[in-house]
């Protein structure tokens, strides 16, 4: 037995059409799939949803962030599939939105940056037993260079939309690459057994440190570019370290072969990261120069 879409009555399932509105059973079949089916998609976007809770994710980043370690091991212990890929996506946008914030802070100090450096190569040469005077620059060249700088700066030639998806990429080719290095690592040279998804979970929490510091590092650059570097370097050690600990403890994994699995992985992966990088850039400069060149035509 069904029911007609149009009117609503019952439709014995000899009949061929409504006895009330004449419809065809055929047609009523069809839409009544066709809105099971809505209302079957509805409900498993309401459960997927029910399940991000707002403030179990706001705890994980303070507590990962505040306490690395403890922070970390809980998420490995606790956390369901559903917000491990919320978090994941939340730091992939925020790579994402680091690299536009970054490439912004290049753009706005790049006359400063080039000024210093050739009053760097100034004093190198000087140093050397060279004359300084074919480095340096008089006032006008000085004034010539930041005119077309700030030129190129209004233009707004900067493709942010590449910039953005290509963090984003950064970000994803790292933590994936750093995951399967290690997963396979304790997989062949380990006899403990533990499941992909706390691995995986372990990598994740793991690259929280290093977002956190990227941003101390681009904030402090404004003032300082070694400072910001060293940020940076900070933030990678924590992160090493925190996934050394985590991976140690909650796989109880020989600390001596956890730390050759980890620092292999590591390398591993910032050797694709530098690889993907180099890609990014290259795309990058190609479309500023072809966006650059055409708004000069």
């Amino acid at each position: 037995m069904t029911y007609c879409s149009k009117c609503g009555s019952r439709i014995e399932s000899s009949n061929e059409f409504c006895p009330n509105c004449g419809m065809k059973v055929n047609q009523t079949s069809n839409k009544n799939r066709n809105k099971e089916k809505m209302e079957g998609t509805f409900e498993h976007v309401k459960s997927v949803t029910d399940k991000i809770n707002a403030t179990e994710i706001i705890n994980i980043f303070k507590n990962s962030t505040l306490n690395p370690v403890s922070g970390g091991k809980e998420f490995v212990a606790k956390t369901q599939k559903t917000s491990a890929i919320v978090i994941m996506i939340m730091l992939t946008c925020l790579q994402g939105i680091l690299g536009i914030w970054r490439v912004n802070q290049i753009v706005s100090s790049v006359s400063t940056i080039f000024t210093n450096f050739y009053r760097n190569l100034s004093s190198l040469a000087v140093l050397f037993g060279e004359s300084s005077s074919s480095y340096n620059m008089d006032t006008s060249t000085i004034n010539s260079m930041n005119t077309a700088i700030d030129k190129f700066k209004y233009m707004n030639t900067i493709p942010y939309s590449k910039i953005f998806f290509g963090n984003c990429e950064l970000y994803l080719v790292g933590l994936l690459v750093l995951f399967i290095s290690i997963y396979l690592g304790i997989s062949f040279f380990s006899e403990v057994k533990c499941t992909t998804f706390m691995v995986f979970k372990a990598v994740l929490i793991s690259t929280l440190p290093i977002l956190f510091c990227e941003i101390i590092s681009i904030i402090f650059s404004y003032f300082s570019l070694n400072l910001g570097i060293v940020f940076v370097i900070l933030g990678v050690v924590i992160s090493i370290t925190t996934l050394v600990i985590i991976s140690k403890e909650t796989f109880q994994i020989n600390a001596n072969l956890c730390v050759l699995i980890i620092s292999i992985a590591s390398v591993i992966s910032l050797i694709a990261f530098l690889i993907a990088f180099s890609y990014h850039t290259v795309d990058v400069v190609k479309a500023i120069v072809y966006r650059y060149g055409s708004l000069l035509n």
